[in-house]
C-alpha cells in the first residue's frame, strides 16, 4: 500500500465511520422509538448509510468527478447488499447466539466488512486500479 493508498483508506475509513454513526443512529430510532423489528431495522438503517457514504466515497475519498454515476452507484450498491447479507447474518450470530448488546454487534459487524468494501469498491466502482491479466 503506497502512501495515496494509505490516504483514500484514511479517507474512506472515515467516511465509514461517518455513514455507522448514521446508520447506527437510524438503526437505535427504529428499534428504541418506532420498534421495528432488529434484523428489518439493521437492513433500513444500512440502506440509508450507503446513500450517504456513497455521495461522499463519490466526491470526496475518490474525487470522482466523472459522469458514470448511475454505473458507480449500481456497483456501489451492489457492493453494498453483498454486505448487507454479511451485516444481517453477523447481526443475528452475534446478538442471537452470543447474546452480545446489538449496538456493539453493530461496530464489530462494521469493522468485519470494512476492509472488503474499501477493496471492491476501490477496484470495482471507482476503478482507481489497473487490472492485470
Amino acid at each position: 500500500m503506497n502512501g495515496n493508498d494509505f490516504y483514500n483508506f484514511l479517507k474512506y475509513t472515515i467516511v465509514g465511520t461517518l455513514g455507522l454513526i448514521v446508520d447506527m443512529a437510524c438503526l437505535y430510532v427504529f428499534v428504541e422509538f418506532v420498534h421495528i423489528p432488529l434484523l428489518i431495522a439493521t437492513t433500513m438503517a444500512f440502506v440509508i448509510s450507503v446513500v450517504h457514504n456513497f455521495f461522499l466515497h463519490k466526491y470526496w475519498t475518490f474525487k470522482d468527478l466523472s459522469h458514470q454515476f448511475n454505473r458507480q452507484f449500481i456497483s456501489f450498491f451492489v457492493i453494498a447488499v453483498v454486505n448487507l447479507g454479511l451485516t444481517v447474518v453477523l447481526m443475528y450470530i452475534f446478538v442471537d447466539f452470543f447474546h452480545i448488546w446489538y449496538m456493539f454487534s453493530k461496530v464489530i459487524t462494521t469493522i468485519i466488512v470494512l476492509f472488503t468494501s474499501y477493496t471492491a469498491n476501490t477496484i470495482w466502482t471507482f476503478k482507481l486500479r489497473k487490472r492485470t491479466v
